[in-house]
C-alpha cells in the first residue's frame, strides 16, 4: 500500500469514528431527555392562578438537580440557557423560556430561593445568579431542582418575590451556595 493510500485509509477511519462519537452522543442526549421527561414532567399554567406579584425577564441559565449544579436537566427545553424569566403569583410562578411552553410552578413545590455565583457552564460576580429552588413530581417520585436565572434589572425584588412563597412553606429548605433567609 502506498503512502497517499494509507493516509486516506486512517482518514477514512478518523472521520467514521467521529461520526459514530457524534451518533453516540446525540442517543446519550434524546436518552436523558426522554428518561428525565417521566421525572420532570411540563405542568400547565392554571388559569386561576391570581394575580401577578411581579414578572422578571431576563435569561435562564440552567436547571440542575438540587445540590448538583453540574447535572443539567434536560426535559422540556429546561436544559439549555435562553431568554426567559419569571412572573410570581400569591399561588406560585410561572416559569418562561423561550422555545418552550410555560411551565407552573405551584407554591407547595418551591423549596426556597437565593443567590449563587455559577451553574453547569456559567460563572458570573458572587451572587449574579438568582437559584430557585423547586421540587418536581413526576411518574415514578420526586425531584428536588434548582433552576437558575439572570436579571440585568431587579434581581432583588425578583429574589424577595421568590423567596416569599417559601416562606409560607412547611417544606424544608435544603442548604446550598446561598441562603434562604
Amino acid at each position: 500500500m502506498s503512502g497517499d493510500a494509507a493516509r486516506w485509509l486512517l482518514g477514512g477511519v478518523i472521520l467514521v469514528a467521529v461520526a459514530a462519537l457524534f451518533v453516540a452522543m446525540a442517543r446519550t442526549w434524546r436518552t436523558r431527555s426522554r428518561r428525565q421527561a417521566e421525572s420532570v414532567p411540563p405542568v400547565p399554567v392554571p388559569t386561576d392562578r391570581g394575580p401577578a406579584a411581579g414578572s422578571w425577564d431576563g435569561f435562564t441559565v440552567a436547571t440542575t438537580r438540587a445540590d448538583q449544579p453540574l447535572e443539567r436537566i434536560t426535559a422540556g427545553g429546561l436544559g439549555f440557557r435562553g431568554r426567559g424569566g419569571v412572573t410570581v403569583h400569591a399561588s406560585g410562578v410561572v416559569l418562561h423560556h423561550a422555545g418552550v411552553d410555560d411551565r407552573w410552578i405551584a407554591r407547595s413545590a418551591v423549596r426556597g430561593a437565593d443567590r449563587a455565583t455559577w451553574a453547569i457552564d456559567r460563572v458570573v460576580e458572587p451572587g449574579g445568579l438568582v437559584r430557585l429552588r423547586w421540587t418536581a413530581t413526576g411518574a415514578a417520585a420526586a425531584t428536588d431542582l434548582d433552576t437558575y436565572f439572570r436579571f440585568p434589572e431587579g434581581d432583588a425584588e425578583a429574589l424577595t418575590a421568590l423567596q416569599g412563597l417559601a416562606t409560607t412553606n412547611d417544606s424544608p429548605h435544603t442548604a446550598g451556595e446561598g441562603t434562604n433567609s
